[in-house]
């Protein structure tokens, strides 16, 4: 294409009326030189630079970093007054555009009312997970509803490892760090369980009267987060 182009040029023209001055001919000769180099030279670059170069121009500048999680629960609550034996079906539905840490469900009871040692109400669930994008377990759990800690929780991880914490990530790129913390699109849709009450009554005709239910609490938190990036250094280019 090149050559064929300066060939018209040439036809046009009166070779002579290029090359009868010193001047003209260095113009000529720097012209054609460069007709013919500025091609090669886009095809030779690539091949020059290694792979590590090209690497690091696509993740970003690397360093250290403060990394951050900007946190926003999302929560529902429910309380259900179950006999022994009863059952509840709860459910929770997530869909957030933010990235997903966890989603954890929280059951809790206080039996207040016992006539005595050894008869305390408990708590038991069982989960269906059917419904979520993502690979997710089942869990099933059980805890007595004795006050302070009572009842039990059931968590999954939607992001790996994640915990919430501050921390420093040396020498990685802000590109590689947010790649690390990303849910894959993963924990949206619906959670379930169904919780079972367990009513510990005296084996007396009063006992169904002084303890026959118990109050559970009921929470779903889904925990989403934004990364907050700070470079600790100068980042290297």
């Amino acid at each position: 294409m090149i050559g064929s182009a300066l060939s018209e040029v040439l036809r046009r023209m009166d070779f002579e009326d290029l090359v009868n001055t010193p001047r003209k001919m260095r113009i000529l000769g720097i012209s054609v030189a460069f007709m013919l180099a500025f091609p090669l030279y886009f095809q030779l670059v690539p091949s020059l630079l290694d792979d590590d170069m090209l690497a690091g121009g696509s993740s970003g500048p690397s360093g250290d970093w403060e990394v951050g999680f900007l946190e926003t629960p999302i929560t529902i609550q429910e309380s259900q007054v179950l006999g022994d034996g009863d059952t509840h079906d709860t459910f929770f539905d997530v869909m957030s555009e933010l990235n997903i840490g966890y989603v954890e469900l929280d059951i809790d009871c206080n039996d207040n009312d016992d006539p005595g040692p050894g008869f305390t109400d408990s708590a038991e669930g069982s989960s269906d997970v059917s419904g979520v994008d993502g690979e997710f377990e089942d869990q099933t759990d059980e805890g007595p509803c004795s006050g302070g800690d009572s009842g039990f929780t059931l968590r999954w991880d939607v992001t790996d490892n994640y915990t919430g914490a501050n921390y420093t990530a040396v020498g990685m790129s802000e590109s590689d760090i947010k790649q690390f913390w990303d849910d894959g699109g993963m924990g949206r849709g619906t959670w379930a369980a169904t919780i079972t009450a367990d009513i510990s009554s005296p084996p007396s005709p009063l006992g169904s009267i002084v303890d026959s239910d118990e109050e559970y609490d009921i929470t779903w938190t889904a925990m989403t987060y934004e990364l907050v990036l700070q470079p600790v250094v100068e980042v290297e280019t």
